[in-house]
């Protein structure tokens, strides 16, 4: 490995030397500093391969800061390092020239690979781009917890290039609210960004929509007629709840993201489409692919990036911003509208199927009936009727079981012959699995596979290799 100099600006001398310990140990130079004017002196006088530049410094603030670096620096990377792990830092950081983004506190391993990175493309420097410090727009996403500061820096990351971003996540996350984000801190900002949700159309009409139609390509089509990718020239497009797309319609999707072109239909002509894509959807669109109902190519070309928004149950933490942030912007709330933490805990324990969208609702809720006093749990409505409750904690029991098998059969083996982990698995659970569904179809074995959504000769073949060729 090639040695290279790092220079470490952050005036947390914990932080420094956490980034000399790690970078010395891979063979490379680490010079410090605790401002960013000492910084820039270390800068010139170092030129280093990677700056590694905090947010905020005694004087001037890094990301102020940082067009010096990379002035002082002939353009080298820099991996911006911040307490304040908001999307306006992220994008801010990242508009001004930095390569990546890390929120503190972060993980060792985590950095070494975001300067690994780095340290590899300081080789290859591209002139660097001139851009003017971005005036940041307010953003409804909410959130202090480390799945949003990820969300966040994934945002910064994509938003200036053209790739395609499939969002994930459960309905009601702000997977809509994310896409605007990407369009409002993009060099398509000042253009169209226009949603659509093709499962709300008319399936024989989804087509027209995307793409237009030309006067008698079908009953009703009196005049020509734009679609949603002409409308949206220069701009950016949301297909939201993509994996509902027909197939037919998913072919010509394609061609777009491939070929930037497209027809109208009953016309033959193909007109160009400028506009980024982005998707968003609430299923699980690689197992939709194994069915064969969605085009493994187009699910590839739509993962140019993937975000995936998690449910407010996994990050409770951010319920109590995302209230504050609620009451803020209702009219009718009192300015001081008191959460204290008992309420924060008592709404961590429920479930939040409907999410982001379903907390919003709550607070608003909430805020009516108080009147101006601090917010009680007896204010909020009953939480929404979700999937069953049994049966989700039954299912969250089983994956406590499988975890827990899994961990003890890899502590056992001490790394050792861990290829058969799966058909140890399988062994481990399927003969059980087997034997239920043939209890409950009286030994019909064409009504069990039915059940269990195998061929039937597969479960002939998997009962005679457990040896329960007899079962019943």
């Amino acid at each position: 490995m090639t040695k290279q100099t790092i220079l470490v600006v952050d005036d947390e001398p914990s932080i420094c030397w956490a980034f000399e310990k790690m970078l010395t140990g891979e063979g490379h130079e680490v010079v410090s500093a605790s401002s960013a004017e000492e910084g820039i002196r270390l800068a010139a006088k170092h030129l280093p391969d990677l700056v590694v530049l905090d947010v905020r410094l005694p004087k001037e603030d890094g990301i102020s800061a940082m067009p010096k670096f990379l002035k002082a620096t002939d353009n080298a990377p820099v991996i911006v390092i911040t307490a304040f792990g908001d999307l306006e830092t992220a994008v801010a950081a990242v508009k001004q020239g930095a390569t990546d983004y890390l929120t503190k506190p972060f993980k060792l391993e985590v950095a070494l690979r975001a300067c690994r990175a780095a340290l590899k493309q300081s080789a290859n420097r591209a002139t660097p781009v001139t851009t003017q410090p971005m005036e940041l727009d307010s953003t409804v996403l909410v959130g202090t917890s480390p799945a949003m500061h990820q969300v966040f820096r994934q945002i910064a990351l994509v938003a200036e290039s053209d790739l395609s971003v499939l969002i994930t996540g459960e309905t009601g996350t702000g997977k809509e609210l994310v896409a605007a984000a990407i369009h409002r801190h993009s060099l398509r900002a000042d253009k169209p960004y226009l949603p659509i949700a093709p499962v709300a159309l008319n399936p024989e009409l989804i087509e027209s929509e995307l793409f237009g139609h030309v006067k008698g390509a079908f009953t009703g089509a009196s005049e020509d007629r734009a679609g949603l990718f002409e409308r949206a020239e220069g701009g950016t497009v949301l297909l939201d709840e993509i994996g509902d797309l027909p197939l037919a319609t998913q072919v010509k999707l394609l061609r777009v993201l491939e070929q930037g072109q497209f027809s109208r239909v009953g016309d033959v002509r193909p007109r160009t489409a400028n506009v980024r894509i982005l998707a968003a959807t609430n299923a699980e669109l690689h197992e939709a692919v194994g069915r064969g109902d969605f085009r493994e190519d187009l699910f590839h070309r739509l993962t140019g990036m993937q975000i995936h928004l998690p449910p407010l149950r996994d990050r409770c933490e951010d319920i109590e911003p995302l209230c504050r942030h609620f009451l803020a912007a209702m009219k009718y709330a009192a300015a001081d509208t008191a959460i204290d933490d008992g309420l924060v805990a008592e709404l961590a324990e429920r479930p939040w199927h409907g999410n982001i969208r379903e907390l919003r609702n709550a607070v608003e809720h909430a805020a009516v009936v108080a009147r101006g006093r601090p917010l009680t749990i007896d204010d909020f409505p009953a939480p929404s009727p979700g999937r069953d409750d049994s049966v989700a904690s039954s299912s969250q029991s089983l994956e406590g079981v499988i975890g827990q098998w899994t961990r003890e059969v890899i502590e056992a083996s001490s790394g050792k012959d861990l290829q058969t982990l799966h058909a140890q698995f399988l062994a481990a659970t399927e003969p059980t699995l087997f034997q239920i569904a043939l209890q409950h179809t009286h030994g019909n074995r064409a009504k069990a596979a039915e059940m269990l959504g195998i061929h039937r000769g597969t479960l002939r073949d998997r009962l005679r290799s457990y040896g329960l060729d007899d079962a019943n």
